[in-house]
């Protein structure tokens, strides 16, 4: 089943000039090493913004590097436009059309046939409105075109031995502010710097800190909740926390959840696009 994908995405890239989304992680990685295989010519694109943890964008930048594989990098600042900043339910389509313009432009005078995203079926689980954006804008889904899962990719670069395969999923850091509250640069840099204190103190990879304010809300995989009564590292955790601007420190019940800043959205916002 896995071989017969990955035919089917050969067939699909075969001789083609391509550009890559490439942020790094396991959808992108599959479609540009899938790509690379069988593509005429394969370019990634690489989106540097306020809105996505430093880490990741070394971490994209380092994995080309390393494989001597041309890239480009668009940088953006979502921030800029009012429409992404005010942060209402929208605000994820309003920040692709910028970023897919973005790279549209960057590359106008290059010879390509497509440029692939790496949305796949499971991402309509959520409530995803950047993939509007990415239909008007011509961007090509793969994924979502052969109905192809999640499991299905990480499946694939099983198969194919790619490292990405252990790599958490990553999101952009404007999932952590609620809707309707303004985004701005310092809170960005609160939490980013909050999970990599986190992350440092308790070698944990997946979690997200959604920052309510002056409320930091630590949801991580339930399994590892216990990790977090340690007192010496609870104590360290508060201190630093505190001394980014949160008054509060809490930890998710529920722990980890994919999109748990849309559960709020009533749900004939979720409908309409």
């Amino acid at each position: 089943m896995v071989k017969e994908i990955i035919t089917k995405l050969q067939e699909y890239f075969q001789d083609k000039n391509i550009v890559v989304a490439f942020s790094g992680g396991l959808d992108s990685t599959v479609l540009l090493e899938v790509a690379r295989k069988v593509s005429q010519s394969v370019l990634p694109v690489i989106v540097k913004s306020t809105l996505v943890p430093a880490k990741d964008i070394k971490y994209a930048i380092d994995y080309l590097t390393n494989r001597k594989i041309k890239y480009k990098i668009v940088s953006v600042n979502p921030l800029n436009h009012p429409e992404v900043a005010e942060n209402n339910p929208r605000r994820c389509y309003y920040c692709k059309t910028l970023i897919f313009q973005s790279i549209i432009k960057e590359i106008e005078k290059l010879d390509y046939d497509f440029i692939v995203e790496g949305s796949n079926v499971t991402d309509l689980s959520d409530y995803r409105p950047g993939l509007k954006a990415v239909n008007e804008l011509g961007i090509r889904s793969p994924y979502l075109e052969m109905e192809i899962t999640k499991e299905q990719i990480r499946q694939i670069a099983s198969e194919m031995r790619l490292e990405v395969v252990k790599k958490p999923a990553t999101t952009c850091l404007a999932t952590r502010i609620p809707y309707g509250q303004q985004i701005t640069e310092s809170k960005l840099d609160a939490v980013e710097k909050a999970e990599n204190i986190i992350q440092s103190l308790f070698g944990v990879s997946t979690l997200r800190l959604r920052a309510h304010d002056d409320i930091a809300r630590i949801e991580v995989p339930v399994s590892i909740m216990n990790n977090f009564l340690d007192n010496d590292k609870r104590e360290r955790l508060i201190k630093e926390l505190k001394e980014l601007g949160f008054h509060y420190i809490t930890i998710d019940l529920e722990g980890y959840r994919q999109g748990s800043m849309n559960i709020p959205l009533p749900k004939a916002v979720i409908e309409n696009e």
